[in-house]
Order: C-alpha cells, then structure tokens, then sequence
C-alpha cells in the first residue's frame, strides 16, 4: 500500500512545471515554498470554512463525503490557471462519481468580474470558492497550486503541485489517488 502511495506521491512530484508568480510570496516547486506548511507527515488533516464565488457559505464539511478532494488555487489573471480550467472540468465530470470534488480557490476579489466571464467560458460546474485564511499556507507566491486531500481533509502529499497540468497528468494523478485510497 505505501509503495504505491509512493510511487503516486512521485509521479505528482515530476509533473510538476513552471507556475505563474505574484508577488504576494515566494516558494519553489521542489520543497514546497516558503509559507508552504511544513507538514511533519502525510496524513494532517486540513479543515476550513469559506464561501464559494456566489456568497452562500462553504465548509470541509461540504466535501467529508468526497473519496479525493483536488483544490486548485488560481487566480483570474494568471494564463495557465485560465487555459487549464476546461481540462479540471472534463475531469471532474468524469470522476466526479467516483468520489473526486475539484475546489477551484481564488483571492483576487478585485477581479470578480473577470473571474466570472472565464467561469461561464470555461463551463465551469465544479464548486469555485474565495480564499479564506486556512488556504493561506498553501498560497505560496505561484498559481496554479494544486493540494489533494482526502473527503476527511487528510493530505495526501506533504507538497503541492505548482503548475498548470495536462489533461491526461491531471487524469492520471487521479485515477492514480482514487486507486490508492480505495486499496486503503
């Protein structure tokens, strides 16, 4: 079993790529980033309270029946978070019976008009929520950043994925996440 949480927990880590920047911190991909928490082991649990992009309240216990629990932090001005959103789509409409929920997270209030044309383009249904201060370790100066957890709010890497992602890299990484805590 922790061979091949591992063996996922690599391939996460190698399709990592380059990720929009802000200026709001700064991090790497190959440790996590300043500001990244500092997770003594996999398996923390991670709870928050927020609302989504409409103003209606949203908490993890909105998810606790999700399998895997993909958040994808992004913001309106960033070109990759943009052009990978249609892909995050298909996916989550694919395993979304399988027990997968995408979190699209963004902070940018000032952008909300923006964020909105780019949801209605892209066709986007899964829930897209605003930043509250427990996703601020996560925030580490680049978008997209993506953090998988389970539907009980235990990572599932000690890092994210900075980057934008391919579909199939993104379709892989899931199926991969959804066998593992399945065989669990």
């Amino acid at each position: 079993m922790k061979k091949i949480a591992s063996a996922m927990l690599c391939i996460l880590m190698i399709i990592m790529f380059a990720a929009c920047g802000s200026d709001s911190g700064s991090g790497s991909g190959g440790n996590g980033g300043a500001g990244y928490p500092e997770y003594e082991e996999q398996g923390e649990l991670f709870t928050f309270s927020t609302e989504t992009f409409e103003g209606e309240p949203f908490t993890s216990e909105d998810v606790k029946d999700a399998k895997l629990v993909m958040i994808n932090l992004w913001e309106p001005w960033c070109g990759p978070c943009v052009g990978e959103m249609p892909d995050l789509e298909k996916i989550y409409e694919e395993y979304k019976d399988d027990g997968l929920v995408i979190l699209g997270v963004f902070s940018d209030t000032t952008m909300d008009d923006d964020a909105a044309k780019i949801l209605e383009e892209a066709g986007i249904t899964y829930p897209v929520l605003r930043a509250s201060e427990e996703f601020a370790g996560f925030q580490i100066g680049y978008v997209p950043t993506t953090v998988f957890l389970t539907g009980e709010g235990k990572l599932m890497s000690q890092y994210p994925v900075i980057g934008s992602q391919s579909y199939d890299s993104w379709s892989s990484a899931v199926k991969g996440l959804l066998e593992v805590i399945g065989n669990e």
